[in-house]
């Protein structure tokens, strides 16, 4: 396990106020994920700056900046908001736009009598329900969209919803993970 000294976590904190992480927060939340990665996965031996230049894209995809301008988004947003996943955000809708009528479908035939089903009340749902497939139809093929022909709403991302902006999608960075262990541990 390689033991990093003052002066290499200088190096650190200077480097990322260099690239842009101006939030000090921030640039010690990174400080401590790199820290514990170089500990973790450098060999005693390694070359210290080597390393560090390779793990460090692993955390942004153009800039380190990008980091920056994410986290002055984040906090600058109302507490009132909801940060899902993708697939949450098409369970939810589709909840939403199929839901009631399910729930009247399963209640009218708890109470279901034979002349009910003339009723005018019960013709205005059905026409409802085929002028709602049309949105639900939309939302399926949002989400089986795939990658290659550039979808709304990408499958590695979150989607914000909240007073304002209502709807944002956000892009998720992978994961950052070392050389020696795979992104998915």
């Amino acid at each position: 396990m390689y033991q990093l000294n003052d002066q290499q976590i200088d190096v650190i904190l200077s480097d990322l106020l260099q690239r842009g992480i101006q939030t000090e927060s921030l640039r010690l939340n990174l400080l401590d994920h790199i820290c514990i990665l170089i500990e973790e996965n450098l060999e005693e031996d390694g070359d210290f700056y080597q390393y560090y230049i390779t793990l460090l894209p692993q955390f942004y995809q153009q800039q380190l900046s990008e980091l920056e301008k994410e986290t002055q988004f984040l906090t600058t947003l109302p507490k009132r908001h909801i940060l899902l996943s993708r697939n949450a955000f098409f369970i939810l809708l589709s909840l939403f736009l199929i839901g009631p009528f399910t729930s009247y479908g399963v209640i009218s035939t708890i109470d279901a009598v034979p002349f009910r089903y003339w009723d005018p009340a019960h013709k205005i749902y059905e026409a409802i329900f085929v002028f709602s497939l049309f949105p639900l139809l939309i939302t399926l093929v949002l989400f089986f969209t795939p990658d290659r022909l550039e979808p709304l709403i990408p499958r590695r991302s979150n989607i914000l919803i909240g007073g304002r902006p209502f709807i944002r999608v956000l892009p998720v960075r992978p994961r950052p993970s070392s050389p020696g262990i795979p992104a998915s541990a």
